[in-house]
């Protein structure tokens, strides 16, 4: 029997009474699981994306799909599931996460930040949105997709394809004209308490999330242009 501490992701009904779980853990990166069929026979019981939760499992070594003994929250987070405009970030994060993450391994770093951050959304009283830019900006770093905020001077853009700021003048592709770049680089670089102090519209919030989830999605070869994302893009009005 393994133990795990994990951050679901998503959970999708298999059966009636089973659900697929799918959850980036501490020490194993990214599992899927299944639940036992007597672990959801009422309706209200559920698991909400982005909990936080200790598994006790049975590893499969036939596939990928591991099969869950208990499963109990080992932080509360309620605070997130009775706030629909958090709720609804949440649920962004899950579908971006269950993306990015799909083929991650053991991050521990990664991980902590995941939790943390899952931890500030729930308890915090401040501006969330920005807030949700911050994570977003930062998480592509961990997953190994620094912006190298060294580069940044007064009136230069971003370059997604190495993730630098650059001159106009470079006729280097970019998608940030500099007022937008420059605020990128104050979401990498600013402090966690600072970030509600950056003064952004929900225009601006777009063109920002459109932006980080091009980036990611370059280096990662994937698309992030997926239908659930984009619906829940407009949390950022």
């Amino acid at each position: 029997m393994d133990v795990a501490k994990a951050v679901i992701l998503k959970s999708i009904n298999y059966t009636d009474t089973q659900k697929i779980v799918h959850a980036y853990t501490k020490d194993d990166g990214y599992l899927t699981f299944i639940t036992p069929a007597f672990t959801f026979k009422k309706k209200n019981n559920g698991l909400n994306s982005m909990q936080m939760v200790e598994i006790e499992f049975i590893r499969s070594e036939k596939n990928s799909l591991h099969k869950i003994k208990t499963i109990a929250p080992f932080i509360n987070t309620s605070g997130i599931y009775f706030d629909i405009y958090k709720m609804n970030i949440a649920l962004l994060w899950s579908e971006i996460l269950t993306v990015v993450l799909k083929n991650e391994q053991k991050n521990e770093d990664l991980f902590d930040f995941i939790v943390k951050s899952v931890e500030y959304l729930n308890s915090t009283q401040t501006d969330t949105a920005n807030f949700n830019l911050f994570f977003l900006y930062r998480l592509a770093a961990l997953i190994g997709f620094n912006i190298n905020t060294s580069s940044h001077s007064q009136g230069f853009v971003f370059n997604p394809h190495d993730g630098s700021f650059c001159s106009p003048e470079n006729n280097v592709q970019h998608i940030s004209g500099p007022n937008t770049a420059r605020i990128i680089y104050e979401l990498c670089t600013c402090k966690l308490e600072d970030v509600k102090n950056i003064p952004l519209n929900r225009q601006s919030r777009i063109i920002l999330l459109d932006i980080i989830l091009y980036y990611i999605g370059l280096h990662l070869n994937t698309n992030l242009n997926i239908k659930s994302i984009q619906v829940l893009r407009e949390v950022f009005s």
